[in-house]
């Protein structure tokens, strides 16, 4: 099987890369090897290559970026995503596309007087307004991927995280598993919201799935502080390593958990939130690779 991933350079598709290379054909491609704002280009390279499945990792991902200059996210994540399924519906290629949970932040949070009717998770079928930038770039994205192949495979994906690399440090990025570490060997306080609702959580099962939008990610049992607190206590009892967390002052309810049903009635099972990170950590002992996924 050729397998073809955008992106390639950033966090999703540089470990994806890793992590299919030595089982399929695999060409990784990021924005200086492939402009897929570009059609004409577009159609040449996945002519070129004919991959039976694309996964298309490729974003301007970060919200503020899109905030700030939303003609060209909006280019890359909206446009060049449209690009990629009309070339792919051409030439008979499966595509996955890394779609966001940022679809479902919308403008306003909750009070906790109506607490239990907005932490419901989050179905695919909602009728959606979101308010960043990026998740309405995402939802626009994934609509004309399905209207130009309705074969796409649309993920909802949550929060990704995995131990960075000494290159993604040195370039001053963060993300939940680092800070885990950090705090674990420099013994600091790590602070999480009561009031922010995250899940958290292999992509190769979804391009087996029919056309379609899914939420792809573990749901949250509670808040984000409660969940880390649940990790770092497993983390200390299982290998004596500890991590102290505390609660960061209260704001508004944010709700991104998402009802995971519809990929889980074609098989797939995630991992229940706080565990992955336990794992993480515990394996990053043993010098492990590999890559996982929170909410947020």
């Amino acid at each position: 099987m050729k397998v073809m991933i955008t992106g390639a350079g950033g966090f999703l598709g540089s470990r994806l890369l890793s992590f299919y290379r030595d089982k399929y054909e695999v060409w990784g491609v990021g924005h200086r090897e492939l402009d897929f704002t570009d059609v004409s280009e577009t159609m040449k390279a996945v002519k070129r290559f004919c991959p039976d499945v694309l996964v298309h990792c490729g974003a301007v991902s970060d919200v503020g970026t899109c905030e700030k200059e939303p003609e060209r996210s909006f280019l890359v994540n909206v446009t060049g995503s449209e690009n990629l399924a009309k070339v792919c519906a051409e030439t008979g290629t499966k595509m996955v596309l890394c779609s966001s949970d940022q679809v479902y932040f919308g403008e306003n949070g909750a009070d906790e007087r109506d607490a239990a009717a907005f932490l419901q998770p989050h179905g695919e079928e909602e009728i959606l307004n979101p308010h960043p930038v990026y998740g309405r770039q995402k939802l626009l994205a994934e609509q004309l991927c399905l209207a130009a192949l309705p074969s796409c495979v649309c993920l909802r994906l949550t929060w990704m995280y995995d131990v960075l690399t000494s290159e993604e440090r040195q370039k001053g990025r963060t993300n939940l598993a680092s800070m885990f570490l950090d705090a674990m060997q420099n013994e600091t306080m790590m602070s999480f919201s009561a009031t922010d609702w995250r899940g958290v959580t292999d992509v190769e099962k979804a391009w087996e799935l029919p056309g379609g939008v899914y939420n792809y990610g573990s749901s949250a049992c509670g808040s984000i502080y409660e969940e880390m607190r649940r990790a770092a206590k497993e983390l200390e009892q299982r290998i004596g390593k500890r991590v102290r967390i505390e609660e960061a002052p209260k704001g508004n309810l944010r709700n991104l958990t998402m009802d995971t049903g519809k990929a889980e009635r074609f098989g797939i099972r995630f991992p229940e939130t706080g565990w992955p990170i336990f794992w993480l950590v515990s394996k990053y002992e043993r010098k492990a690779s590999f890559w996982m996924q929170v909410s947020r």
